[in-house]
């Protein structure tokens, strides 16, 4: 039998990069239809398009059995009042769970159900958040640093954002008199 060879990488912990890892950026205007105040968000797309969030993936071949790790470097911002945050997503195996640790700053990780029964769970340094199987799941930066996090998932979990991209959350964060504010969707469909 032929086995997988181990390995080891670096992670920064103060940038959030994996050394020798995939990278993706997400700007905002890769996020249409994300952010309830969709005139702040096309204003904001016009005035320089900032990058949300960047995210750093070592994945193996997509086999039960395996595991993939990355980091997501979140970057500070609000449109409107809704705090930056991942696009979210369910695992296309819905049946597969995920572990979050944050390392740096301050979030959360808004969690759901295919019905839409919502939980938010905040984020600082040392935060591990499991994911169990059927809950879709995203990030939010609820501070004026970078939220940086690392995510272990199974290799073949896939990720299904179209889910999230059609139907959205149920739930939005928002910032109201200063506070973090968990409220509902006005644009949620089931």
């Amino acid at each position: 039998m032929k086995y997988k060879e181990p390995f080891g990488v670096k992670l920064d912990f103060e940038t959030g990069i994996i050394e020798n890892a995939k990278k993706s950026v997400r700007r905002l205007s890769d996020m249409k239809g994300y952010f309830i105040d969709e005139e702040a968000w096309k204003k904001m797309v016009e005035e320089g398009d900032p990058v949300v969030y960047e995210v750093y993936a070592i994945e193996q071949e997509e086999k039960e059995g395996d595991l993939n790790f990355a980091t997501t470097v979140l970057y500070p911002g609000k449109v409107g009042n809704e705090f930056f945050m991942t696009k979210g997503h369910y695992h296309s195996k819905i049946d597969r769970a995920e572990v979050y640790f944050a390392l740096k700053g301050k979030g959360g990780m808004l969690l759901q159900t295919p019905e839409g029964e919502a939980r938010f769970i905040e984020m600082e340094p040392g935060t591990i958040v499991y994911v169990p199987p059927y809950w879709a799941h995203r990030t939010i930066n609820t501070g004026d640093k970078p939220f940086i996090f690392l995510a272990l998932y199974p290799a073949d979990a896939g990720h299904d954002y179209g889910t999230i991209a059609e139907k959205g959350f149920s739930k939005i964060v928002v910032e109201e008199n200063g506070k973090v504010v968990v409220k509902d969707n006005p644009k949620w469909r089931m």
